[in-house]
């Protein structure tokens, strides 16, 4: 079975520099980084492959993706200690940035605090006391989200 996820947090990666082709400069950097005990929060990289093979299979996903994305994604819930992704009370955000195996600066995309909603608004303004940062983090999500 092919690999289509690369984790990367608390020290440990499963990619790293090398593999720009496969991670994206991004994705290889940021598991390069983790490698070098940089601090880099937790998370994961989908390969440039599974983009290459949605459009080859009729804009189909391979099947088991999903499933790949949900194990790291718990990998990386592991990794963040106490935030559970979609808790209302100490939630974790994420941010998804698209990337290439060239570079292509101004053409890819990044949309930061998924996982706020209505109900994980309140464990975000409760952690940090401050309304304010918490719904602007909310409206920035919906116009970087709503934009792509």
């Amino acid at each position: 079975m092919k690999k289509s996820v690369y984790f990367f947090g608390n020290g440990v990666a499963e990619g790293n520099a090398g593999m720009k082709t496969l991670l994206g400069g991004k994705g290889a950097n940021l598991a390069e980084m983790t490698s070098m005990e940089i601090p880099v929060p937790a998370g994961f990289t989908i390969t440039t492959k599974v983009c290459t093979d949605f459009y080859k299979n009729n804009r189909q996903y391979d099947p088991g993706l999903k499933e790949d994305v949900l194990a790291n994604l718990r990998k990386v819930e592991e990794a963040m200690g106490e935030r559970r992704f979609g808790d209302p009370k100490n939630p974790l955000l994420l941010s998804v940035r698209s990337g290439a195996k060239i570079s292509m600066p101004g053409m890819m995309d990044t949309v930061l605090n998924i996982g706020l909603n209505d109900e994980t608004i309140q464990g975000i303004i409760d952690k940090n006391n401050d309304e304010r940062f918490a719904y602007d983090s909310y409206r920035r999500f919906i116009q970087m989200f709503s934009n792509v």
